[in-house]
């Protein structure tokens, strides 16, 4: 056995392990603990990610659960009535992880819809529904899928997710900010357990549980499997070691809070979650980790404008454009490089956190760009747009989050020669994380210099629904009517095509 595999099974609880405590067999559960739901996530075309967590106080830090470690039992089935069970087993929930459960499950049938379900003594959780990617080796006619980020539990219900379960989608990615730190001094539409942001583990874990009492949220977890990313307010951003530890409290409730694998033993402050995801020969997608092992972003000294899009719109200094600078570090930057140089997919794509391709702001006499994205890594994005250039196979994408709008951008039509390149990006707003604005008009008044923004529209919150085929590439923005209302209608506020080996986009509608 591996090193790794010994750290997972000891985490699991299924080994001898200093974090096993003692094991009671007997537990008694006098209210339901499957109060977070379940999910499933991290699937191949053989395998996937089955999670819990035991909380039948979900917002104590301890999840209302004694310290000790319990047994709990799974099952996986080939219908929805679990009468044709191909897998079970038992896996140890530990305190040390907050009582949480990740069953990896390896030799399952490509392409195919399983259901499953935890128990517990007088206890069992809804049923969940997952379903393994087309092997990788096949030809599939059609992928669904969907990309989101930023949902803030104050500013607003999480209605998109109602809407993405009757989309059925293949898989959601979901790119960041899942959880908000604060507020930001919204009027609290819901309220967080505390406005304090998160430091400790326990602080982490009490925030992810608010978030997953959301009963939206928790059905789309049951029903779709989800690839999922950090960004900058559910984690800590850059790689400072002056927050290592605050950073490894972060990842560890992340960890038990997600249908994810890679995380090697509580305590580590580094987590290994970029993925590819890979259909068939159909689609190959780069999800990237753009905060985890990044430089630091402020690196200027120059927030001349704090009032200006909140400070985050600063002057590039002589020191953004080092060669060394990187927003994903130097190993995941080679794992990309490879990656998408050997890719054999019709559709060549990457999964960002934040937006790449380059925006300028002009104010005061200066040009300004957001701090937040590729704009301050120009070296790195030159270096991953020749990656892109060079692969002999595959149809560039971009897909990305972070900014709260909806964006369609060409950036063949970026002004300066040397920014310009030859990709389709398409950004998701928020899930209900608003975009105030200081940050939207600067945006708004920009574009007069910025034609490759071919589509902007800062006032919808929503999420990007992509269906591609091999020869064609669809992407509709749906916006919520409100995200203030439970039951808001939903619209497709815009449909975008690329059609294989043609560049740029047409708005179909």
């Amino acid at each position: 056995m591996n090193r790794r595999g010994f750290l997972i099974r000891a985490i699991l609880g299924l080994s001898s392990s200093p974090i096993m405590t003692s094991l009671s067999s007997a537990m008694e559960y006098p209210r339901c603990p499957f109060t977070l739901g379940i999910a499933s996530g991290d699937v191949m075309d053989d395998s996937v990610v089955l999670w819990t967590r035991l909380a039948p106080d979900p917002l104590e830090a301890d999840g209302g659960m004694p310290p000790v470690s319990v047994p709990v039992q799974w099952e996986l089935a080939l219908d929805p009535k679990m009468s044709r069970t191909v897998r079970r087993g038992e896996a140890i929930a530990t305190p040390a992880l907050a009582h949480s459960v990740h069953v990896e499950l390896d030799g399952l049938e490509p392409d195919r819809e399983y259901w499953y379900r935890f128990s517990v003594p007088s206890h069992s959780s809804r049923m969940g529904r997952t379903k393994t990617l087309p092997h990788r080796n096949s030809r599939p006619d059609s992928i669904r899928f969907i990309t989101a980020s930023c949902q803030n539990y104050t500013h607003g219900y999480f209605v998109a997710y109602e809407h993405m379960i009757r989309d059925k989608p293949d898989f959601i990615i979901h790119l960041g900010d899942y959880f908000y730190d604060t507020s930001f001094g919204v009027d609290d539409f819901r309220k967080h357990e505390t406005e304090k942001a998160p430091v400790t583990v326990a602080d982490f874990r009490r925030r992810h549980a608010r978030y997953k009492t959301d009963q939206q949220l928790q059905r789309a977890h049951e029903q779709i499997p989800f690839f999922t990313t950090i960004d900058n307010h559910d984690a800590i951003e850059d790689d400072d070691p002056d927050k290592y530890a605050q950073r490894a409290a972060a990842y560890q409730a992340w960890y038990e809070h997600m249908p994810v694998r890679g995380y090697k033993a509580p305590g580590d402050n580094h987590f290994e979650l970029h993925r590819k995801i890979s259909a068939g020969d159909l689609i190959q997608i780069s999800l990237l980790d753009g905060r985890q092992f990044r430089d630091a972003k402020e690196i200027c000294n120059n927030n001349d404008y704090p009032d200006y899009g909140f400070g985050n719109y600063r002057e590039r200094c002589t020191a953004v454009f080092d060669e060394d600078r990187s927003m994903l570090g130097k190993e995941q930057e080679r794992w990309l490089t490879e990656t998408l140089v050997q890719n054999k997919s019709t559709w060549n794509v990457i999964a960002s956190p934040g937006p790449y391709l380059p925006f300028r702001y002009h104010h005061d006499g200066k040009e300004l760009r957001y701090i937040g994205a590729w704009d301050i890594y120009p070296a790195n994005r030159k270096r991953v747009a020749e990656a892109l250039e060079s692969a002999e196979i595959g149809h560039p994408i971009i897909l990305s989050g972070d900014v709260h709008s909806f964006w369609a951008v060409d950036g063949r039509l970026v002004e300066e020669s040397n920014e310009r390149i030859p990709v389709v990006e398409f950004v998701a707003s928020s899930i209900s994380a608003n975009w105030p604005e200081q940050l939207a008009k600067p945006v708004t008044d920009n574009l007069p210099h910025n034609p490759q923004v071919k589509f902007y529209d800062p006032d919808r919150r929503g999420y990007l629904l992509h269906d591609v085929t091999d020869t064609e590439w669809k992407t509709t923005a749906r916006a919520m009517k409100d995200v203030r209302d439970e039951q808001s209608p939903a619209l497709d506020l815009a449909r975008f095509l690329v059609r294989k080996g043609e560049e740029g986009f047409t708005r179909l509608d």
